[in-house]
């Protein structure tokens, strides 16, 4: 009796090892195939990188300024005889505006003309004589001079009417008069201001280091004050040397004023875009990591993440460019840059646009 007991016993414990022994062994297994199977890399979103065209615009403050612009004044001093100034009309080239009383000036260009006459009726006889040795040399060549003389003098005079006329110097619109028909004017006094509305110039200046981006012909875009609308002008010159104290080139557009709605020495915020690489890297701003002394980005190669340093080149408000470090058709990490390390695995998600 107490032999059976005894083997019953044995029996129990034999058994009990046994299942110990499986159960041990079917968690080493369990481990292993865990091990084995792929872990789950953690969710990102990523793009990949290719090339794209590249444009840097900036944003600048420039003037508009009339196309032509002058302060109408007289040569000489006296009082206003006519007057043709209307504020606000459009005058043509070689209008006159206003006159200075020149009567004395013109008595005399007249009394110049008759002398003239006179002398050179006196010179056509005296050659006759001259010709039948009636007359000495000297006596026709003092004639001549004296012609000569009148000529001189009624030039002189005619240049002495013209100062005292004010002519328009080119097309345009008169503003405000600042004389009254018949005052009596000077040398310094302005009568009005003639502009030249169409075109239009307009003044800015472009940083040193976007000024050889600068060039004749090239477009630029503006708007004025707080107004949405957009006008176009197109550089025409620049200046020929950088501002030394501003460290800027100061360039001019012409911008076609055809309805006269745009008013001369209005603020302007002038749109320039400089001339990009047509086929270059670009990638948002928020794809690169900042480290010691450059810039990391993460890529995405074989499901793990992976640090590159890269060197950048122009920015703009939405993207870099970058001039090294990777190249088209690599995977560029966008989110999670803050949770992965060398060598984490990532689940990418791969997106068109940032």
């Amino acid at each position: 009796m107490m032999k059976g007991r005894i083997v019953f016993i044995v029996l129990i414990i034999i058994g009990l090892n046994q299942i110990l022994f499986l159960g041990c062994k079917e968690g080493e297994v369990k481990k292993q195939e865990v091990a084995q199977r792929p872990r789950a890399g953690l969710a990102v979103d990523a793009y990949v990188v290719k090339l794209q065209p590249l444009s840097q615009g900036l944003s600048l403050s420039g003037t508009l300024l009339a196309g032509e612009e002058v302060e109408l004044r007289a040569e000489t001093t006296g009082k206003l005889v006519e007057f043709n100034i209307v504020e606000g009309r459009t005058v043509s080239k070689g209008q006159l505006l206003a006159r200075v009383n020149d009567s004395e000036i013109r008595a005399r260009l007249q009394k110049l003309r008759s002398d003239l006459k006179l002398a050179e009726d006196d010179l056509a006889r005296m050659k006759r004589l001259r010709e039948i040795n009636a007359l000495s040399q000297q006596d026709l060549e003092a004639a001549e001079n004296r012609v000569v003389g009148i000529k001189a003098e009624i030039r002189l005079s005619e240049a002495q009417i013209e100062k005292a006329e004010i002519r328009a110097p080119f097309d345009g619109r008169i503003g405000l008069r600042n004389v009254s028909p018949g005052s009596f004017i000077g040398a310094n006094t302005v009568l009005a201001t003639l502009i030249q509305d169409d075109p239009l110039r307009l003044e800015f200046s472009v940083p040193e280091r976007y000024a050889y981006s600068v060039k004749i012909g090239k477009g630029v875009t503006f708007t004025l004050g707080h107004y949405p609308t957009q006008y176009k002008a197109s550089i025409y010159a620049t200046e020929s040397v950088i501002d030394q104290q501003t460290r800027a080139l100061r360039a001019r557009a012409y911008c076609p004023n055809p309805k006269g709605e745009l008013i001369p020495g209005s603020f302007a915020r002038v749109s320039f875009t400089l001339n990009g690489n047509p086929e270059t890297l670009l990638i948002p701003p928020h794809a690169l990591v900042p480290v010691l002394g450059g810039q990391n980005v993460v890529l995405a190669r074989k499901g793990r993440a992976t640090f590159v340093p890269v060197e950048t080149g122009i920015r703009t408000a939405t993207s870099v460019e970058i001039v090294s470090g990777i190249q088209q058709g690599d995977t560029l990490l966008l989110s999670g840059l803050l949770q992965v390390r060398e060598g984490t695995p990532v689940s990418v998600n791969i997106v068109e646009d940032w």
